[in-house]
This record gives structure tokens, C-alpha cells and sequence, in this order.
């Protein structure tokens, strides 16, 4: 967990969760500013994490510059291949110098290993998490040493306490490395008091954890029995070696029980520690009277073992342990770093790829649910409807602008389909039907003076033709079959002039559709069918062109709304009035 990426990664999280929060994510603006501040305070509480963390680094590390001139007088070779072994526990300082600085005291560099002292068991994440930070290439090559006297602890709940404190320490290392650290326990027993071979020396043991065999740790790693069934030996040291073969074995039993389960102990809630070897040494130091392990032996002989003495200055570290201890090859600092930036840039695309779904989702029922409200509004009801098509046209000069413009980041990353949102857009403007003109006020009859003589004209009815008996659907030529129809209007033209032939008369032909389709075009055709009406008229009959006039009015002036098919065909129609006029034409009388 040192500095590095650490700080970075929180920076580019931060920036990215940002984005999110202000860009991506359709939130108002308070909840943005919610979760703004939240972002931030988030963010500094990790960097001071990360200071308190890095002080507090510091000053657990103080010998590793002091190692840093160790290693530098190592072949380079040997400098990058020997395993790092983090020894702790409460007999631990036994195998370091202690007549050198705090630094040169602490650290052991052997042909096999290095050899780091740790005095706490909380600070093996600290110090494992320095190593690493000022040398990557150890990473995979740091493994811990448990060296534990249990005849210097006297009470069974405390000791158990401890062990499990120091499994707790291994977890979290092992978190921080991204992989189980290799851990070996050196249990020192109280054998100095049996003097081998008369000469107060006495060897090393040790026992494998998996066959759980005892050995003797000498360059052949000889079965103990084979130690003592040698049969070059005399009597009396074959029978040192068996009271030595007897009390390693009590005390393998008491570390399995004692040491190992509460290691191994699968009820724990964290995982397993189980330890690759674990070396059994002679005591090098007092030990209490009343210890764990007189408690073991006074129960088995009823017997007191006594208090021991140094066997020597100092003991080595079991480097035969450790020699073939296992490597393993994680993820640098470095290469975590780029996985985790790929890791978060992946979540964060992710996350913007939703919020930019939900946006376009959110875009095309906005615009659904206006073109539907708007169809709902009735076709009379003008107010309603106008508001209805601005906003219409407010949707549509928004995806028109994303169209000139470019696509806003929060709808983009290749999910925005507003193209297709015009055509139904357009569609629902085009089927807008305008309020009619207000009525013309009726003309009250006007009184005339021709010729000293006084005329009342009156208002005639309108002779109304249907558009569908004159021409075919969208078309403004005559169908054959419209002449009956034409011949009875025109009737009716010279019957209604007849009644009143003392004034002039304009004849108005309009033409009318109704609402569907482009509203350009309508007119432009109910001019047109307006036009043929006339023309045939003044080919058929003697009434001269002056006397008429054409108007194409569209659809705006239906006679009944344009919501159902039949209103629609009473909507196509062409209209013929006459207009009097004192100074146009008057019908000449045949007879």
C-alpha cells in the first residue's frame, strides 16, 4: 500500500466519477452537487489515509537504508535470487547481534537469506509494504519466521491470543502482496540442561510440517531415528540421543496442539496459516519456572524440567529451512497499477454507457409522449393544439441542433439514435390544421340607385359540387362522367341570374380540400379544380371569361372538422357563388 499508485488512482477515480456525476448521469443540479462534495470527501479521506499511512511507514523503516549498503556489497546475481524472511515473535531478537547499532542489530544477510527483524507482529504489513516499495524485485521472495518460546510464556489463553494476532499480521501482509507469503515457525525448547558428548554442544532439529516427521537438520536431513539407531555409536551417547529423541517428540506433540491448530484452525474466520517447515532449536536463554511447557511435561512425569542455560552468544538463522522456500511471481506495483487503471477505466465505461442509454431512452419518450399528447388535443380545440406543435417544434430544433452542433457527450458513446426521431416529429407537425379565418360578416343588401331606380339584391344560395364527382383524387382534370353535373350547376347558374338580370353578377368559383397532406399543394390543387370548373363553363355555355373568378382556398375553410373520413369527403368540394357587381355581366336575353 505504499504511495505509489496509489495517489494516482485515487486522482483518476475522482476524475472519472466526476464526469459521471456532471456529465453522464441525468441527476438535477442538486443532487450533482451532492454528489460532488460526496466525491471529494471521499477522496481526501483516502489521501489522508495515505499520509498518516506513509508517516507511519517511515517510521517503522528505519533500517532500510542500512540494508540498502548490505545488499549493495552483494553480487548482483545472488542480490536478486535470496529469499527475504521477516522474522517476529517473542524469541526472535535471540538469532540477531546485540552488541551493534539498532539498524546492524536488525538485519542478518547470510548466504541463503536475509534476515529482518520485526519486533511487533502489526508491523509486518508495514514493513513488508517498505521492502517492496524501495525494491519491486523482491516482491514473491519475502516469506516470515515465527520464532516462538512457548517456556516464556506462562499462561495458555494469552500465548493463544499472540498466535493468533501473528495469523491476523500474515492475513493482511498477504493482502497487501496479492499472495500467500510462505511462513516457518523456529520453536525453541528447553535442551541445554543435556550435555552431547561431553562437550555442551547439542544439534539442531527440525521436523517438516507436511509428514510431520522429525529430522535432523545436518547436510544429510537424517530421519531422528536413523540419528539414534546409528550403530557406530557407544552406549552412552546412545542414550543421550534418546532422551533427546524422547523429549522432541512430547514437544512435536505440544507444538501441533498448541502452535499449529490455532494456525491451522479452520473455524477462524480468516484463512488457513499453514507453515512450510518448522524448526525445533535449544533454548538460548532463562525461562520462567512455571512456563506452558513444564505444565505439558509435569503432567506426563510429574516432574519440574529446570531452568536452562545459554548455550551460546548467539544462534544462526535456520538458513537450511528456508533454502528451497517457495517463490512466487504476483503482479508488480507497477503492473497492479496499469490492471487497476484498466479495471476503473472499464467500470467507468460501463457506467457511462448505461447513463448514456438511459439519457437516449429518456431523449425518445420525451418526444413520444409530446407527439402523443399533442394527437391526443382535438383538431377544433386551436389554442390546445398550437401550444402542442411548438413544443413539437422546440423537440425538433433540438435534434436539429444536435445534428449541426454535434452529439452532447451525456447522449453519445455511439448509443444516440435522435435521427430517427425526425421523421416522426416532422410528420406530427405536418398534420397540423390551422383555425379557420373568421367569417366574413353577411353584407346587409345594399340599396342601388340605377338610373333613379332603387334595387334590393339578395343573397343566393351557393351551388356546392363534390370534388370526387369531377376529378380523381389529387388530380384537377374533369372525369367524364362529371358532365351531368356540370350541366345541372350551370342550370342553375342562368336560373338564379334570370331571376335578377337588372344588375351585374360575378361568378366566384373556390376550390376546397381538406386537411391531409402538404398544405402548399392542396391549395395549389383547389385552384386548379376551381380553374377546369370554369373552363368548361365558358366552353360550354355563352357566359364571357370577365364575368368569372377563381379562388383555391385549400383546406382553410372546412365545413366540418377533419377528424373522421366522411367530414373529410364533405370537405372536398367546389363552391360556385354569385357576387353582384353593378359594372359586370349581365346575362343577354335570348328571346
Amino acid at each position: 500500500m505504499n504511495d505509489y499508485p496509489w495517489r494516482l488512482q485515487i486522482i483518476y477515480s475522482a476524475v472519472l466519477s466526476l464526469i459521471l456525476v456532471l456529465v453522464f448521469f441525468p441527476i438535477s443540479i442538486g443532487w450533482k452537487i451532492i454528489g460532488l462534495i460526496l466525491i471529494l470527501s471521499i477522496a481526501s479521506v483516502l489521501f489522508y489515509y495515505q499520509l498518516r499511512y506513509r508517516k507511519r511507514l517511515n517510521a517503522c523503516t528505519k533500517n532500510i537504508n542500512f540494508l540498502a549498503q548490505k545488499l549493495s556489497l552483494l553480487p548482483a546475481r545472488q542480490r536478486y535470487r535470496l529469499p527475504i524472511l521477516l522474522v517476529t515473535g517473542n524469541c526472535a531478537k535471540q538469532f540477531f547481534p546485540e552488541d551493534l547499532t539498532l539498524a546492524e542489530s536488525n538485519i542478518i544477510v547470510s548466504s541463503d537469506a536475509v534476515w529482518v527483524y520485526v519486533e511487533e507482529y502489526s508491523e509486518l504489513p508495514i514493513v513488508f509494504d517498505s521492502l517492496v516499495a524501495r525494491w519491486p524485485d523482491m516482491l514473491g521472495r519475502i516469506g516470515l519466521l515465527l520464532a516462538t518460546t512457548p517456556e516464556l510464556e506462562n499462561k495458555q489463553g494469552l500465548y493463544t491470543a499472540k498466535l493468533q494476532s501473528f495469523r491476523q499480521s500474515w492475513v493482511d501482509t498477504c493482502r497487501i502482496a496479492k499472495y500467500r507469503l510462505p511462513v516457518y515457525v523456529s520453536a525453541h525448547i528447553g535442551l541445554n540442561n543435556i550435555h552431547y558428548h561431553d562437550e555442551g554442544t547439542l544439534p539442531v532439529n527440525w521436523y517438516q510440517i507436511i509428514s510431520r516427521q522429525l529430522y535432523i537438520m545436518d547436510e544429510y536431513l537424517s530421519p531422528v531415528d536413523n540419528w539414534v539407531n546409528d550403530k557406530k555409536l557407544g552406549s552412552k551417547e546412545r542414550q543421550q540421543r534418546l532422551s533427546i529423541r524422547a523429549m522432541l517428540r512430547e514437544y512435536e506433540k505440544w507444538i501441533n496442539t498448541h502452535i499449529l491448530s490455532v494456525l491451522t484452525n479452520s473455524k477462524q474466520t480468516i484463512a488457513k496459516c499453514e507453515p512450510e517447515g518448522v524448526a525445533i532449536y535449544p533454548l538460548n536463554s532463562q525461562v520462567l519456572s512455571d512456563n506452558l511447557f513444564n505444565h505439558q511435561i509435569n503432567k506426563l512425569t510429574t516432574l519440574t524440567i529446570p531452568n536452562h542455560h545459554s548455550l551460546q552468544e548467539i544462534l544462526t538463522p535456520p538458513d537450511q529451512l528456508v533454502k528451497y522456500m517457495p517463490i512466487a511471481y504476483p503482479y508488480s506495483p507497477l503492473r497492479k497499477a496499469i490492471c487497476n487503471m484498466i479495471m476503473i477505466t472499464s467500470v467507468f465505461f460501463m457506467a457511462g454507457l448505461g447513463a448514456s442509454y438511459w439519457n437516449n431512452i429518456k431523449l425518445a419518450q420525451q418526444i413520444d409522449n409530446d407527439i402523443h399528447n399533442y394527437d391526443l388535443i382535438a383538431t377544433d380545440s386551436y389554442d390546445e393544439k398550437y401550444k402542442a406543435l411548438e413544443i413539437l417544434k422546440a423537440d425538433r430544433d433540438l435534434l436539429n441542433d444536435h445534428y449541426t452542433q454535434g452529439i452532447p457527450v451525456r447522449l453519445g458513446l455511439g448509443l444516440y439514435h435522435g435521427y430517427n426521431l425526425l421523421e416522426p416529429l416532422n410528420q406530427a407537425i405536418g398534420r397540423y390544421v390551422p383555425p379557420p379565418p373568421p367569417p366574413e360578416p353577411k353584407p346587409e343588401p345594399e340599396t342601388i340607385i340605377v338610373k333613379e331606380k332603387e334595387i334590393v339584391i339578395k343573397e343566393y344560395p351557393v351551388i356546392r359540387l363534390d370534388s370526387l364527382s369531377l376529378f380523381e383524387s389529387g388530380k384537377a382534370t374533369l372525369k367524364p362522367e362529371s358532365t351531368k353535373v356540370l350541366i345541372n350547376a350551370l342550370m342553375e347558374i342562368k336560373t338564379q341570374i334570370k331571376l335578377n338580370n337588372d344588375v351585374g353578377w360575378l361568378i366566384l368559383i373556390s376550390g376546397h380540400t381538406d386537411s391531409t397532406g402538404d398544405a402548399n399543394k392542396n391549395q395549389q390543387l383547389s385552384l386548379d379544380r376551381a380553374a377546369a370548373v370554369r373552363d368548361w363553363i365558358i366552353k360550354t355555355s355563352d357566359i364571357p371569361e370577365t364575368c368569372f373568378a377563381i379562388q383555391g382556398y385549400g383546406a382553410k375553410k372546412p365545413l366540418v372538422s377533419n377528424d373522421t373520413l366522411e367530414n373529410r369527403s364533405q370537405n372536398r368540394r367546389v363552391e360556385i357563388n354569385l357576387v353582384p357587381q353593378i359594372t359586370t355581366c349581365q346575362l343577354i336575353d335570348e328571346n
